[in-house]
């Protein structure tokens, strides 16, 4: 591909990493295993993060055929073997399987169903690696086919194997055995949907630890093949029933990380953390579990953040011959950024005189600049949609620690750029930048949750529970953007930290905003010194800011709440907004407690601010 039919590519294109070759996963992918050191070492590993995080493509690069470019080394010299099992795929998560839940053989056929699915993909992965089929030696292979797999398989399969043909033909004769063992049992279940009876299974059963242990770990004796810990990357496994959740518990149970590590991903509605005998799994004592987006919100973690996003933008424009820096690619509005400067002067001058409220020159500057800017824009012109969301810094801040939703916006900036039928983009303008911000922004909010009322099963969300979830969203939306507006000290307002106890419905929309990324959910110190211990805090995803013309840049108070308002924003927000203005509740400018009164004089409380950091 010459340099003229590369530009005409997009950069930002998000491709789904099972479908990259192993060339391209490595040129791509940016080590993050400095923040998530845990994945790389033996141990069983929850993964937990919302859509767009980079699970998927974290397991892309573990795999073998990544690995040997990685390590420069051939495929028996692996330190681990890993091996991509994509569950959102399976065929396994069946309608029909709902009738074995109640029946005393329901753990035994979904965990066969489970084991052969998983067998049949490892040999698929060895299939896929050339290094693989270099490295290993034929003789070893048949040898451990006849001594190791054979043996345990079901009596009905042959052990003729052809040892004449190569090694792929060996590998190919053993995956087929295994994928017949699944399809035995997936065609049985099929069959189910047209009977009300339970006609005998007379099939085998595998199950993880006398069967899928011993098959796995056995590989280490043919020759050519790594010696060390197999890693099976299980991606999606909330795709997983109930039941198969409980059996994947159960293998995690049974500590066998140093020969089998299980490093699982999930969104933030993994089923539950029960064994088929009703124990639980615990960490760290089981699992290490670690929630990426709580990483990349914290404050060492934002920092770790940019750096990462910086290197996948450098590496992806490289790739087009593109050499600009990030910050070049997307330059900021120039006036813009003037005009907020001249506030920060101001700001650093005033503290020169005596006048500051921070400790240093440049925090009342750091803090302040950007909030007067936007709330000048909201005086009397009214012109706050003329702030300008451009800049690389704000699209990362706006990302709010998913590379997604950073390579998003990006795709359509520079799909801009090629529709004009510019042959050479070397930047995005602003006007563009802030423009495709501003509709991905209600796109996200209103555009989504009308898409998840009309999507989904009899599992999938209710419809009232997504309006309450708009509403309370909407309503943290307006108090933010009032407090930005406001005389307060700490203006600048992402998160809501509980000073009491969730109701169950309150906690319920909140979580469910959580999984589907509209939050991000942490904890914090609570205010009462006396009795210590820690809250719940929920962090508004900042991609949600230009739909409130808020400041989604650095440092950010937290609001604490009382379950009584946030009952109240999830059924009439407007109506608490305007109470909020009318009562001019935020015109104190002190870290007090505000009251706020309903018309029956019921009493609500927003209470005072942290001058401190999401966490």
């Amino acid at each position: 591909m010459n340099l003229s039919e590369r530009r005409k590519r997009n950069p930002f294109q998000i491709t789904t990493p099972e479908d990259l070759d192993a060339e391209t996963t490595v040129s791509l992918f940016v080590d993050v295993f400095t923040d998530f050191p845990k994945i790389i070492d033996q141990g069983h590993v929850f993964l937990i993060g919302p859509r767009g995080v980079g699970k998927s493509m974290m397991f892309r690069y573990l795999q073998a055929d990544c690995q040997c470019i990685v390590e420069k080394c051939k495929f028996s010299e692996l330190p681990f073997i890993g091996i991509y099992i994509p569950i959102k795929n399976w065929s396994l998560v069946k309608t029909e399987l709902r009738r074995f839940d109640d029946h005393h053989a329901s753990e035994l056929f979904n965990e066969h169903l489970m084991v052969s699915k998983i067998i049949t993909e490892v040999f698929s992965s060895l299939l896929l690696n050339l290094n693989a089929l270099e490295s290993i030696d034929k003789s070893s292979l048949v040898q451990y086919y006849k001594n190791i797999l054979y043996p345990l398989l079901d009596c009905t399969f042959t052990c003729e194997i052809d040892e004449s043909g190569d090694i792929s033909t060996i590998l190919k004769f053993i995956k087929n055995q295994m994928e017949e063992s699944y399809l035995k049992a997936s065609r049985y279940v099929n069959k189910m949907a047209f009977r009300s009876d339970f006609p005998i299974y007379d099939g085998p059963l595998y199950d993880y630890q006398d069967f899928m242990v011993p098959i796995l770990t056995g590989l280490s004796s043919v020759t050519g093949f790594p010696k060390g810990t197999i890693y099976l990357l299980i991606d999606d496994v909330h795709f997983l029933s109930d039941v198969q959740t409980r059996i994947l518990n159960s293998w995690i149970a049974t500590r066998t990380s140093g020969k089998i590590s299980l490093k699982v991903s999930s969104q933030y509605n993994y089923k539950n953390y029960y064994t088929v005998t009703g124990e639980t799994i615990d960490s760290p004592h089981d699992f290490t579990e670690i929630d990426m987006a709580t990483v990349y919100t914290s404050n060492v973690g934002r920092s770790n953040y940019k750096k990462r996003i910086q290197s996948i933008v450098k590496r992806r424009l490289e790739l087009l011959d593109i050499m600009v820096l990030p910050e070049d690619f997307f330059p900021p509005d120039e006036e813009q950024e003037k005009k907020i400067e001249d506030i920060a002067e101001s700001y650093r001058l005033k503290f020169e005189r005596g006048e500051g409220k921070g400790y240093y020159k440049s925090d009342d500057a750091y803090r302040y600049a950007r909030p007067d800017y936007i709330k000048s824009l909201a005086g009397q012109s009214k012109s706050s949609s003329k702030y300008s969301y451009s800049g690389f810094d704000q699209l990362v801040h706006l990302s709010s620690g998913i590379v997604r939703y950073f390579l998003e916006p990006a795709h359509i900036m520079y799909s801009k750029g090629l529709a004009k039928g510019l042959k050479d983009i070397y930047f995005i303008e602003p006007s563009t930048q802030s423009q495709v911000i501003r509709e991905e922004a209600n796109n996200f909010l209103f555009n989504d949750i009308e898409r998840y009322k009309k999507e989904g099963d009899e599992n999938a969300v209710p419809k009232e529970d997504l309006e309450k979830l708009s509403n309370l969203i909407q309503g943290l939306g307006g108090l933010f953007r009032q407090i930005l507006l406001s005389d307060r000290s700490e203006r600048r307002v992402f998160s809501i930290a509980i000073s009491d106890e969730l109701s169950e419905e309150v906690e319920r929309i909140l979580n469910i905003g959580v999984n589907f990324g509209f939050f991000h959910r942490s904890t914090i110190g609570r205010k009462n010194r006396k009795s210590g211990g820690r809250t719940k805090l929920f962090i508004m995803n900042r991609r949600l800011a230009p739909i409130w013309t808020l400041d989604p840049t650095g440092f950010s108070g937290y609001l604490f709440v009382q379950n009584s308002l946030l009952c109240e924003g999830i059924m009439k927000p407007q109506s608490l907004l305007s109470r909020i203005e009318r009562n001019n509740s935020l015109k104190n400018s002190e870290f007090v407690q505000l009251s706020l009164f309903s018309s029956e004089n019921e009493q609500l409380s927003v209470e005072s601010f942290d001058a401190g950091e999401d966490e």
